[in-house]
């Protein structure tokens, strides 16, 4: 009996450990500007208003997030529209030259994250 306990707790035990473990997959981390910085060749100033636009939308998109009262569509709906003027505000602070590198990371991260998608699906098909 007490072997049998002892199993149990042990099990229990471990898929609490594991549990706490696993990440959600769809949680990617926080974009830091500070990293677009050499890449994108931004001064100290546009470094500075990309921040406070940054540090200005933040509310407003944890607002949309947090808000169960409206539906997940109308939530994306009002994150896109925020997103929109954030895309704006950063072609107002970047010049032409900045903006197509800015574009050219966004469509590597496009690819990378497209390219783990399809693996994955393989892994399932294949597994």
């Amino acid at each position: 009996m007490r072997k049998l306990a002892l199993i149990i707790g042990l099990l229990v035990a471990g898929n609490v450990l594991f549990a706490q473990d696993q990440k959600p997959g769809k949680e990617r981390p926080p974009v830091k500007i500070e990293e677009y910085k050499e890449r994108l060749k931004l001064t100290e100033s546009q470094l500075a208003e990309l921040k406070n636009m940054r540090e200005s939308l933040r509310p407003e998109l944890e607002a949309i997030r947090k808000d169960d009262s409206k539906s997940r569509s109308e939530r994306m709906e009002a994150r896109a529209e925020v997103m929109k003027r954030q895309e704006s505000q950063v072609a107002e602070i970047l010049d032409d030259e900045q903006e197509a590198e800015l574009k050219e990371i966004h469509r590597e991260i496009r690819d990378d994250v497209r390219g783990k998608r399809k693996r994955k699906r393989e892994r399932r098909r294949d597994g």
